[in-house]
């Protein structure tokens, strides 16, 4: 088994707790770690052999181009069962979702959140 790794992809999404949140929206990040066979695509050089990560990350967008969430969990899990619903030869996801200068007081660069899924 190897690990793909799709880091950083950055979106504008309306979430968060405050009214304001929702309407102007937050700079969110998120980190993808598949863990699936790379070995066939190794040697056959051919992408429908390996884990596109084209459309995984159209997946991620549109979730996060949707509807208006209060907490940063639920576009987590989100993200979480849409790709392993999507990739049925992913046997282990992890996602991390970073949402940038999060409205508190005191100074923060981002709160990050995470979790996993497994087959």
């Amino acid at each position: 088994m190897g690990m793909l790794v799709v880091k950083n992809l950055t979106f504008r999404s309306r979430v968060g707790y405050f009214d304001f949140e929702r309407e102007i929206g937050n700079d969110i990040e998120i980190d993808l770690f598949f863990r699936t066979d790379l070995a066939l695509a190794g040697r056959t050089d051919r992408l429908q052999d390996t884990l596109d990560y084209g459309p995984a990350s159209q997946i991620v967008e549109e979730v996060m181009r949707g509807e208006p969430v209060r907490l940063i969990e639920t576009l987590l899990a989100k993200i979480g069962t849409n790709l392993m619903n999507c990739f049925p030869e992913v046997s282990h996801l992890e996602v991390r979702l970073r949402k940038i200068k999060p409205p508190i007081h005191a100074k923060c660069d981002y709160v990050e959140i995470s979790d996993q899924w497994h087959r």
